[in-house]
């Protein structure tokens, strides 16, 4: 009988130390944990695995995630469309997704047609109808869409793990269609807003050039003369704007060549989450044209991309990067006031109130339990600044304001600590 053993092994001590410091680290910081501390999302067996319920906290911060994708794509010419969550398998057929990954896509039965559907696990197929759906010029281009409808993927169950792998999720998903003289600016406006995003979270990152596995070209779609000319492209790109990067063969996508934005977190692991691919294939399979400036029919160039990827997946890492600690502008409650008793809930209820009008996420926690355990409960919540509220409060213009994670009480007045809060909230500091 023999078993397989697997193991680790450090070159020194301190490397050794600082491998068990993340274990524990991630341990602590398990976003399953703490989803369920912070309120965030659950699962019901009712419902199904790998498909998510969120709570109003966690509803609040996926959607405030999304808001700031929209911002950003919103700066560089991208807009909206809402499509399907499914459509029928010929459009996967010509896409070349039936062929490559039709097992990881959930079938869909009517009662009344023998066509097959299927729920769609990307949109770009989708978003290769709105192109065709009229006649480009090359004064159209480039056009850009961009989408936030639910993909479905048909996960094996034991690789479903709390939201970083899901049945059912969305991306901040956007297609490109462009010239080939268009590739070099719609990719450098992408990498900007990439990077104006990861700056904004805290997270480090580096590019990685994923190329074609040339020794399993058969995984892949186009003939050899296009992967050869995109693969080039992109790498020209990275050396023209003098941006460092690493080599990944193998790690294309089956159409086309990509820029993986990698990150790490605070602890030290790293994630892909944003991707910018370059795609020749697509286009010719749709039979997707413009006009040129002489009157003919000219194949586009097709860049999908992603700012932060899933809203979804991306919460998973944030709620273990920041440990729970959303920044201000990402907490579902910014500011909570605390009564001290009954006889200071309306003065409580009406600060809070006074906070919301301005724009601020305020709660007012005024039940008939003792202070200590209000204010536990808002540090288990991780709630920014807290706001205690007793007869001296009340009789007072000055606020008693505590940060989180800090035992000091600060006096600041009202109109002073709104001004602070709201340009944090606004700097998404």
């Amino acid at each position: 009988m023999m078993q397989r053993i697997y193991g680790v092994a450090f070159e020194n001590q301190t490397a050794l130390d600082e491998y068990l410091e993340r274990i524990k680290q991630a341990e602590l910081r398990d976003h399953r944990k703490l989803g369920q501390e912070l309120d965030l999302f659950i699962f019901s067996d009712l419902v199904g695995p790998g498909l998510p319920l969120y709570t109003f906290r966690g509803a609040l911060v996926r959607q405030l995630i999304i808001d700031y994708s929209d911002e950003l794509q919103k700066r560089i010419g991208y807009q909206k469309v809402h499509t399907p969550n499914m459509n029928k398998a010929e459009l996967f057929k010509v896409s070349g997704h039936y062929d490559k990954f039709k097992d990881s896509m959930l079938l869909v039965k009517s009662n009344f047609t023998e066509e097959e559907y299927y729920l769609k696990p990307m949109n770009c197929p989708q978003h290769t109808q709105v192109y065709s759906s009229k006649q480009r010029s090359y004064k159209d281009l480039p056009i850009r869409i961009a989408d936030f409808a639910n993909l479905y993927r048909d996960e094996k169950p034991g690789e479903l793990s709390g939201l970083s792998r899901l049945r059912c999720f969305c991306q901040d998903d956007g297609h490109c269609f462009c010239r080939e003289d268009q590739i070099e600016d719609e990719f450098a406006s992408v990498l900007n807003a990439i990077q104006e995003a990861l700056t904004t979270y805290g997270m480090k990152y580096y590019i990685r050039l994923s190329l074609r596995d040339e020794a399993r070209k058969e995984k892949y779609l186009g003939e050899d003369s296009v992967w050869i000319k995109s693969q080039k492209v992109l790498e020209n790109i990275l050396i023209k704007h003098k941006i460092e990067y690493i080599r990944a063969e193998g790690e294309a996508a089956f159409y086309g060549p990509k820029m993986d934005i990698m990150t790490k977190d605070s602890i030290g692991r790293e994630w892909q989450i944003s991707t910018i691919q370059l795609d020749f294939n697509m286009p010719k399979r749709f039979g997707l044209s413009y006009i040129d400036t002489d009157g003919k029919k000219v194949q586009p160039v097709m860049i999908h991309r992603a700012l932060v990827g899933s809203p979804e997946r991306f919460m998973s890492i944030l709620i273990e990067h920041y440990a729970g600690n959303f920044p201000v502008w990402l907490s579902p409650v910014q500011v909570l006031i605390i009564s001290v008793s009954k006889d200071f809930n309306d003065v409580a209820n009406t600060i809070a109130k006074e906070f919301s009008l301005q724009g601020v996420r305020a709660e007012c926690d005024d039940a008939n339990e003792t202070v200590g355990y209000k204010i536990r409960k808002a540090e288990k919540l991780k709630v920014p600044y807290m706001l205690v509220i007793g007869e001296k409060e009340a009789k007072s213009e000055k606020l008693n304001i505590r940060k989180r994670g800090s035992r000091d009480v600060v006096e600041m007045g009202k109109e002073e600590f709104t001004k602070l809060i709201l340009e944090e909230i606004k700097n998404k500091k």
